[in-house]
C-alpha cells in the first residue's frame, strides 16, 4: 500500500482525461487533491466521482493569489506536499517552415515559465513537508524528436527535461524529489478535439505495445512518484509511452 494518506497535492492540469485518472487514484489512497483549473464543469464532475474516497478533492480558481490560497489549504489540511503539473495537449504536426515564433513562445510559457513561477510560490510549503515531491510532464518527442509530435511541443517539453534535472539538484538540500513523466501514445486529454489538437489514434501505429495508454496507468505512476516510497528517486525521466523509447 502506497503511503499517501493525509498528504496534499497541488495539481495543475487535473481536469483532463489523463489528469482525472491520477486524481482518482490519489484520492482513493487518501491524498487530498487541490485541482488548479479553468474548467469548473469538469472539476465538479471529478469532485462528485471522488466524493466517496478518503482523500478530499477540491477545485481552486485564480481569483485569489496562489500563496494566500495555499496558506489556507495548508492550515486546513496540515501540509502541502506535492506539486503535479500535467498541463497542455499535443498540437497537430506542421512542417518547420509553417511554425511561428509566437506559437513557440506560448508553448514555452505553458510548459516552462508557468511551472517555474508556480514552484517559486510552492517552495516554502514544500520545504515544510515531511515528504515533498515535484512531478512534471514531458513527451516522447522531447526525448527522440519523433515526427508524430509537433516540433514546438517537443522543443518546449525538452525544456521540461532540463528543468527536471536542474531542480532535482537544486532541491536536494530540502529533501524535495523532482521527477518527470514523458507521456505519449495515451488517450486524448480532452474529449472535444479541434483541428489543432493531435489525435492519439494518429500515434497508435507507432506504438510497440499496440494500444493507447489509459488514465489509470498514468494515475498509477503518479501515485507512486507522489508517495513516501519514492524518496530514493529524483531527477529521473519515466517514459510512459507504450515502448516508443525502448533502449533509451
Amino acid at each position: 500500500m502506497l503511503k499517501l494518506e493525509g498528504r496534499t497535492c497541488y495539481f495543475a492540469g487535473a481536469t483532463g482525461n489523463i489528469g482525472r485518472g491520477a486524481v482518482r487514484e490519489l484520492a482513493s489512497q487518501g491524498m487530498n487533491v487541490i485541482m488548479a483549473t479553468h474548467n469548473p464543469a469538469s472539476a465538479e464532475e471529478i469532485i462528485a466521482e471522488c466524493a466517496h474516497f478518503p482523500g478530499k478533492v477540491i477545485a481552486m480558481s485564480d481569483q485569489k493569489p496562489l500563496a494566500e490560497a495555499l496558506e489556507e489549504y495548508e492550515h486546513a489540511f496540515g501540509s502541502i506536499d506535492v506539486y503535479i503539473s500535467t498541463t497542455g495537449t499535443l498540437s497537430v504536426t506542421k512542417p518547420f517552415e509553417e511554425l511561428s515564433a509566437e506559437d513557440l513562445d506560448r508553448k514555452l510559457h505553458h510548459h516552462i515559465t508557468s511551472p517555474f513561477q508556480t514552484l517559486q510560490v510552492l517552495l516554502p510549503f514544500l520545504k515544510r513537508s515531511a515528504h515533498p515531491r515535484v512531478i512534471l510532464c514531458s513527451s516522447a518527442g522531447a526525448l527522440n524528436g519523433m515526427k508524430e509530435e509537433n516540433i514546438l511541443d517537443s522543443i518546449a517539453r525538452g525544456g521540461v527535461l532540463s528543468m527536471t534535472a536542474c531542480l532535482a539538484r537544486e532541491f536536494l538540500p530540502y529533501g524535495i524529489t523532482v521527477n518527470c513523466i514523458a507521456r505519449s501514445g495515451m488517450v486524448n486529454d480532452h474529449d472535444n478535439h479541434s483541428d489543432t489538437t493531435l489525435e492519439a489514434a494518429d500515434i497508435l501505429p507507432s506504438l510497440p505495445v499496440g494500444r493507447l495508454g489509459t488514465p489509470e496507468e498514468f494515475g498509477a505512476l503518479v501515485s507512486w512518484l507522489a508517495s513516501e516510497q519514492s524518496a530514493f528517486v529524483t531527477g529521473q525521466i519515466f517514459s510512459l509511452d507504450g515502448g516508443l523509447n525502448i533502449g533509451r
